[in-house]
């Protein structure tokens, strides 16, 4: 009775669970009770992939024994061995014959000898041996052979209830761990953010003494680390990548599959053997990161926990490719939104442009209209006050006089730049160099610049060949950036000291020209940015900037098909970054004929066609004192019917004629007057609009453009009654 209450206070300890060592430290106590001979005992497991026991737990292990912790016990070597291959008891007084081949270790080589080993059941399968000795020999009789049978049976029923209790809680515990990772990384779409929780997350759960994540990089074609956890003191991380195929990892990412490598020392694929080496590094799993079934990176583990005596469990490395396959996912979503964030940006920056463009569009209207009738009354005033300098000499009115002109020439000059600002006059393009004209620009301020302690710092690459622009109008946008940058850095120098520079730069790259302007100002501030473009728009001083500069210097390079673009930081400077195309050649135009020589010619005659009466009135005049015979007329019918019965040396005309709008009047006098071709000069007025200019230079037709001089009068004429005597 005693050993069936044994056992059932075994089989009652058996169903407490615990930790392995101590429970059988309890059931040997439990068997050394009912056979107080025994000194010692050993638990084996069976490890049924490797054919191999592995020293779980014991109690007095001879000394000679330890190393049986490390290298374990084959199946079918010595006793032990041979009970865990056949399932049977083995009691020393029926030893079967040791077979042939290497010999293993035998607890009997000890001091202690071996008493018996009996099999660890667990539904019929071996999953271990319970090995027991006495300082001398100790024989049983049949029924305490099947009582410790029965033992082996009991602690194996317990063991393989461990063995589920733990497997339960591993999968609890990793169910949770990808639950926490899951949240962790939805927490956050911007990758960098991302790859950060996940480094710590991974190093976490797979216990590892470092973690590295790498993505792949499709422009370069190479592996880059973006994350990294300890091992960073033995590399230069920043500096590391890998060509899809090189070291451990690049093989990972190529073949698309797990690679564990038990021992990194052994490896010929190991790059950077010198640090791991320093760093103590011993084992590595390399898991790709598989998002649409295509590798977008690899995680590396290196030294993770899960890796024992070399070798690592299917269940744990599927369950890290599982991780590897949130992670990746996790991954793939913030580069999809941060692609996402980066179109919006992009889209909401062309969206500005557009309602820039629209806005400068509708304003140029404007402008045009307000600069036709600025300009015909203007021109006359410009004409009649020379006409009036011409014949006075009293000198106080001369002063005054010149005053009147000065200022309608201002008054012309604003026009003209409001004009440029709504893109009416098309650019005079030729083959200019864009380094000379920065030249020619930064020339005109390098004194100002200098004299307030600017630094100017150039970087002009001599790559950059001659481009098709409008060297005057380019000048002028130079100009306007580099004016700006001057007086952001007088504002700095007032409110800090600091260093104040300069900085262009000049190169070309696929066809297209980039010129910076960086100044060392205090930048601009945010919600300033979005109106910098805005005509009118000015944060100066009142009378110190009129706030069309920068929107002119907008409309000149978009007229060259280009575009300005503003990388500030506020606080630190701004830098302005103009780009063009170099452009195909087109019909370039030959260079400016010779000035005409203002000779007379009394005979000829002229007849003007204009609705303006004080612009038709000052032409004839000036017309007049030059020997001209002039005759003026407001009605373009009135003009072809005067046509019909008089001839004429010269015809000037304007575009807006009220009874013949546009190029009516033109093309009916040369139905009638096929040779009058080369004898019509054409006021340019702000109302002709993009397609009057269009056929303006196809048609090769010559022009004066309002408001004009006197001089500029007379040697329009001149020229164009030499050019029709030469044709």
């Amino acid at each position: 009775m005693e050993d069936l209450d044994a056992l059932n206070e075994l089989s009652v300890l058996m169903t407490q669970g615990g930790e392995i060592d101590d429970l059988f430290q309890k059931a040997f106590a439990i068997v050394r009770a009912q056979f107080p001979s025994l000194s010692g005992g050993a638990l084996f497991l069976a490890d049924p992939k490797r054919d191999v026991l592995t020293l779980a737990a014991s109690i007095a292990l001879p000394q000679k024994l330890f190393n049986l912790k490390e290298t374990g016990i084959a199946f079918g070597e010595n006793d032990v061995g041979r009970v865990a291959k056949t399932g049977e008891v083995y009691f020393p007084e029926h030893r079967p014959d040791a077979p042939a081949g290497p010999k293993a270790p035998s607890i009997e080589e000890e001091t202690a000898v071996l008493s018996g080993s009996v099999p660890l059941l667990s539904s019929e399968r071996v999953i271990g041996v319970f090995s027991f000795w006495s300082n001398r020999p100790v024989h049983f009789s049949i029924r305490e052979k099947k009582w410790l049978k029965a033992v082996g049976v009991q602690i194996g029923l317990a063991l393989e209830r461990i063995q589920l209790q733990k497997a339960h809680l591993r999968r609890e515990k990793e169910a949770l761990a990808l639950f926490q990772l899951s949240q962790a990384t939805t927490s956050s779409l911007a990758i960098d953010t991302v790859v950060k929780i996940i480094l710590n997350h991974v190093a976490e759960i797979t216990e590892s003494e470092a973690v590295w994540i790498m993505l792949y990089h499709p422009a370069h074609r190479v592996l880059e680390i973006v994350a990294a956890r300890g091992f960073s003191d033995q590399i230069s991380l920043k500096s590391l990548v890998l060509q899809p195929g090189q070291g451990v990892l690049g093989e990972v990412f190529q073949k698309g599959k797990p690679i564990f490598i038990p021992d990194l020392q052994k490896d010929q694929r190991l790059v950077y053997r010198d640090a791991v080496e320093r760093s103590g590094i011993t084992s590595l799993i390399g898991i790709p990161l598989m998002a649409k079934g295509k590798a977008i990176g690899v995680i590396g583990l290196f030294s993770p926990k899960s890796v024992e005596a070399g070798q690592i469990q299917q269940e744990r490395l599927d369950f890290l490719t599982t991780i590897a396959s949130q992670v990746a996912i996790a991954i793939d979503s913030a580069k999809l939104y941060q692609d996402l964030e980066q179109k919006v940006t992009e889209l909401k920056r062309l969206q500005g442009q557009l309602i820039q463009t629209e806005k400068l569009s509708a304003i140029g209207e404007l402008v045009s209209g307000v600069a036709h009738e600025i300009n015909n009354p203007l021109t006359s005033v410009v004409g009649f006050t020379q006409l009036l300098l011409e014949t006075t000499e009293n000198p106080r009115d001369r002063e005054f006089l010149e005053k009147i002109f000065s200022e309608a020439m201002s008054c012309s000059e604003i026009i003209r730049n409001l004009l440029t600002f709504a893109r009416r006059h098309p650019a005079e393009k030729s083959y200019t160099s864009v380094n000379e004209i920065i030249r020619k620009a930064l020339e005109l301020k390098r004194y100002q610049l200098e004299t307030d302690g600017v630094e100017i710092i150039e970087h002009l690459s001599d790559a950059i060949p001659p481009a098709w622009i409008d060297p005057h109008q380019m000048q002028q946008v130079f100009f306007n950036i580099i004016h700006n940058a001057h007086q952001a850095l007088l504002e700095r120098k007032k409110l800090s000291s600091g260093a104040l520079q300069l900085t262009i730069t000049s190169e070309v790259k696929n066809g297209l020209v980039t010129i910076s302007f960086h100044d060392t100002g205090p930048g601009i501030l945010p919600d300033v940015l979005p109106k910098i473009f805005e005509p009118f728009f000015t944060t100066k001083e009142v009378g110190v900037g009129t706030g069309l500069g920068l929107s002119i210097s907008y409309g000149i390079v978009k007229e060259h098909g280009g575009e300005i673009l503003i990388e500030n930081l506020f606080g630190e400077g701004v830098t302005f970054i103009v780009t063009f195309p170099l452009n195909e050649q087109g019909n370039e135009k030959g260079g400016n004929p010779n000035r005409t020589k203002l000779n007379s010619h009394p005979a000829k005659r002229i007849l003007i066609v204009n609705d303006g009466s004080a612009t038709r009135e000052m032409c004839a005049y000036i017309l007049r004192s030059e020997g001209f015979r002039v005759e003026v007329i407001e009605s373009g019918q009135s003009a072809l019917e005067r046509l019909r019965s008089e001839r004429y040396d010269l015809i000037l005309t304007g575009f807006i004629i009220p009874d013949l709008p546009g190029f009516a009047f033109h093309d009916l006098l040369l139905e009638e007057h096929p040779d009058m071709e080369e004898k019509i000069l054409f006021f340019v007025d702000e109302k002709a609009g993009p397609e009057a200019r269009r056929l303006i230079e196809e048609k090769k037709l010559r022009v004066i453009s309002n408001p004009f001089s006197i001089t500029s009068l007379k040697e329009a004429v001149y020229r164009s009654l030499i050019t029709s005597l030469n044709a």
